[in-house]
């Protein structure tokens, strides 16, 4: 395995234990303790990890901001296999975009958790442009992974940024796939959400983009939030969990949506 892989799996355990030991870290990736014991030097020196006597530790900064998801609820088992379908259309060395939102944070997390994102001769084993601080912070933890984040005013409960300088950094950006998260999902309106500086900023980034996933729960079915992101039909994919009325079952397949179920 290398290293690059060897780090992404440490720290998805490490964001989920806070603790980990070079025997348990050894055992567990079949490797030598002296490996794994320079493994956590290196982490320790780019500031992922600290070390402690016969292992490392969490850093409290980031790993709070880049935990787990805490959701137990259906919306959140949900929203996880929304997340987990999502994250298998992804293509080692490719440029996705996502913007802010808990389906786009889970899809994130385990797009960057793949074991297959290794970064070869210098080339990133996968390119995450983040709208959102949140996000970028779950990324920015992976060696294999370059993380782009737009800049702007970031929003305080979504942690999304907004404003001329994030478009305008858009403008110049290109991506494979871009994953888009909703308040609402509604034939005649299309997605929303409840920032119209928000969905700005997302049309930017769909419109720049090869692919444009959308994520979704039933919950979310026609419903409509304040601002309009894009119509149905922009979209290349969705990716939902739960029952899909007829009229949107058929209005993805007049528009020519793929329809991913879960």
């Amino acid at each position: 395995m290398h290293k690059s892989a060897r780090w992404d799996h440490v720290l998805s355990l490490l964001a989920q234990e806070r603790r980990l030991s070079v025997s348990e870290v050894a055992a567990d990736l079949g490797i030598s303790e002296s490996t794994v014991r320079r493994d956590f030097v290196e982490m320790e020196r780019a500031q992922l990890a600290r070390r402690t006597h016969g292992g490392i530790v969490a850093v409290d900064v980031a790993y709070s901001l880049a935990a787990s998801p805490r959701s137990t609820d259906q919306d959140g088992a949900d929203r996880e296999r929304v997340a987990a379908a999502a994250a298998t259309l992804v293509t080692p060395g490719q440029i996705i975009g996502v913007n802010g939102g808990r389906s786009t944070t889970s899809t994130a997390r385990r797009i960057v958790a793949r074991p297959d994102l290794d970064s070869k001769d210098g080339v990133p084993g996968l390119t995450v442009v983040c709208a959102a601080l949140n996000i970028a912070l779950e990324t920015v933890l992976r060696p294999s992974v370059r993380t782009v984040v737009l800049g702007g005013v970031a929003e305080p409960y979504s942690f999304e940024l907004t404003g001329p300088l994030a478009t305008a950094t858009m403008r110049d950006l290109w991506l494979d796939m871009m994953f888009v998260g909703t308040v609402g999902l509604d034939v005649p309106a299309g997605l929303t959400c409840n920032s119209d500086a928000e969905a700005g900023v997302t049309r930017t980034m769909i419109g720049h983009a090869r692919r444009v996933v959308g994520l979704a729960t039933a919950d979310k079915v026609g419903h409509r939030a304040l601002a309009g992101i894009c119509p149905v039909s922009a979209l290349t994919d969705l990716v939902i969990a739960g029952p899909v009325p007829e009229e949107l079952r058929a209005h993805l397949q007049e528009t020519s949506v793929r329809l991913h179920e879960v």
